[in-house]
């Protein structure tokens, strides 16, 4: 467990000792001049850049080896050399004094640690590994760099200018902290920097010269947005990229049954969460009252995530909700996710198209609104497609596989019915269209079901050993994504 008390420390102006004059030396006196510090460096060996430092006075150098009591009278001091005597001898010296102390490469010698440090502009991130591998804090430091650099600097720039203003109009710390958190959204989406909106039309009227305080006044009955999000088949990693991102920056998520709990238990997730699953068999919330949920907590002016299985327009009602939403005047976007049709075959090995085998693909639902004049699905084009993939179709799948039959599909199609696709609970029963309802009810499984007709099926047999071998997930687990994606 990392038990390091997370903080930035102020050394504009204050004199800062770095031992050792090599390489690794170098990168600590760039990174304390960089912050203000006044650094002295002692050694009797130097880098030029050092050596040019000392010239042009940007450090004060003293050549000769650490002496006893060198470290008196300095806020913090790094040690870069390899000579484990001095190592201890400014770790000791430093602690009794009680000046922070960090010697490189040597956990054991530090009172600090320093980590992986990504800024730009007034954003600084650091990481720590609690000494365990700066390799890995660097890499990871790198990956938030690449998230947050365009955008979100400018952003905070452009919000400082605005506090004083907000103070002012907003004396209590929780209306200052929405006020600040809607602007702030506004302004990342005006950069096309990523996620989620407050009050777009407020950062409007600021950047065309309207003060803070009127602006704030005139806009806090603003509606917030819904981000209808798909998370992909289950495997939380099959989030996209831009769908975790927004689920992150979410106020309030309304979620299915089927969507994993790693994606609501991350440590940067911190929404209000409600759960809105249909699952057979159980009494579940009615599509209305989901509409008037998303509707209400937008117009508190919040960021809301409609987090969604598969693809929230893949038999998802994704268009009933973003309708509602457009009625009451609500903004609505659709993020796309990777639905269970494509992303559940692919991931056991069965390829929907072949170059000799499949050139269709149909989607079809095994299990239709009960209150429809007529069943829309036309079995007898359904029974005409290469690959025919079948969601919800496990419990009226005895009745479809007839069907299938009675419009010329052979008994020995291959079949297949995949249960809790890509998740740790996954189990795939292979069989024919004659034979495949019978063997699938011999499993009795609650777990929702994919089912795959078609020749490319038999791709099964070649790709069985490898199903077998692959390695848990952890689904159920806390994972941290940017570690794993890492080290896998």
């Amino acid at each position: 467990m990392n038990r390091l008390y997370p903080v930035f420390l102020k050394v504009d102006g204050r004199r800062a000792l770095v031992v050792g004059g090599g390489n690794v030396a170098e990168q600590k006196i760039r990174t304390l001049l960089d912050c203000g510090a006044e650094v002295t460096v002692i050694s009797p060996a130097l880098t030029p850049w050092i050596e040019e430092c000392s010239v042009s006075s940007k450090v004060v150098l003293v050549r000769r080896k650490y002496a006893a009591g060198d470290v008196a009278g300095y806020a913090i001091a790094l040690a870069a050399t390899d000579d484990p005597a001095v190592q201890t001898q400014v770790y000791s010296e430093a602690s009794a004094l009680n000046v922070p102390v960090n010697v490189a490469d040597k956990p054991e010698l530090c009172t600090f640690y320093l980590g992986s440090v990504f800024a730009k502009g007034d954003l600084k991130v650091a990481v720590s590994t609690n000494g365990l591998s700066p390799t890995a804090g660097k890499m990871i430091r790198n990956r938030i760099a690449n998230e947050f650099a365009t955008g979100y600097p400018e952003a905070i720039e452009k919000i400082g200018r605005l506090r004083s203003g907000i103070k002012e109009t907003f004396p209590d710390y929780e209306s200052r902290k929405r006020m600040h958190e809607q602007y702030f959204n506004g302004e990342l989406q005006r950069i096309g920097a990523v996620t989620k909106t407050g009050s777009d039309e407020r950062g409007r009227k600021i950047e065309s010269g309207i003060s803070p305080t009127e602006s704030l006044k005139d806009e806090t009955g603003v509606a917030g947005k819904v981000f209808l999000v798909g998370a992909g088949p289950g495997d939380p990693d099959l989030i996209t990229v831009k769908g975790l991102r927004i689920l992150r920056s979410a106020e309030v998520v309304l979620y299915d049954a089927l969507v994993c709990e790693a994606l609501l238990r991350g440590e940067s997730l911190t929404a209000e969460l409600i759960y809105v699953g249909k699952r057979s068999g159980t009494r579940c919330m009615k599509q209305e009252e989901i509409n008037g949920i998303l509707i209400r907590k937008a117009r508190e002016g919040r960021t809301v995530v409609r987090l969604k299985c598969g693809d929230p327009f893949v038999f998802g009602r994704g268009r009933e909700e973003v309708d509602a939403l457009q009625r009451a005047g609500i903004e609505a976007e659709v993020v796309p996710g990777i639905t269970a049709g494509t992303g559940v075959p692919t991931s056991i090995g069965i390829p929907l198209t072949h170059r000799k085998e499949a050139s269709t693909v149909l989607f079809v639902t095994g299990h239709e609104d009960p209150l429809k004049e007529r069943e829309r699905v036309d079995w007898a084009s359904a029974a005409r497609a290469d690959t025919l993939v079948i969601y919800m179709g496990t419990k009226n799948l005895g009745n479809v596989s007839g069907k299938l039959i009675s419009n010329g599909v052979p008994r020995l199609r291959p079949a297949a019915v995949i249960f809790g696709g890509t998740t740790d609970d996954e189990k795939v029963i292979t069989g024919t269209v004659g034979d495949i309802s019978e063997k699938a009810g011999e499993i009795g499984t609650d777990l929702p079901g994919l089912v795959v007709i078609g020749e490319t099926v038999r791709s099964l047999e070649g790709s069985a050993s490898r199903r077998k071998s692959r390695p848990p997930k952890n689904s159920g687990q806390e994972r941290n994504h940017f570690v794993e994606q890492l080290f896998v």
